[in-house]
């Protein structure tokens, strides 16, 4: 199967997984976040960017969003 686990940093720098058996993460860039649909169809729409995916374990990996990014 190729669903994967997604986990947000806090503040604090720890991670917390907020959804498994994600199918699909669509940008919402209006919002500065996430919209996390998982197997089930259950949605959330999470606030982050994305630090990492690691394709071999099946994790996304979104950090607290930074208003100061520059675009490439």
């Amino acid at each position: 199967m190729c669903e994967a686990k997604v986990y947000v940093r806090d503040g604090d720098g720890e991670e917390r997984q907020v959804m498994e058996d994600v199918m699909l993460v669509q940008p919402e860039p209006e919002q500065d976040a996430y919209l996390l649909v998982n197997l089930l169809g259950e949605q959330k729409l999470v606030q982050g960017r994305i630090e990492r995916i690691d394709f071999l374990r099946h994790t996304v990996h979104l950090g607290q969003p930074d208003s100061n990014a520059s675009e490439f």
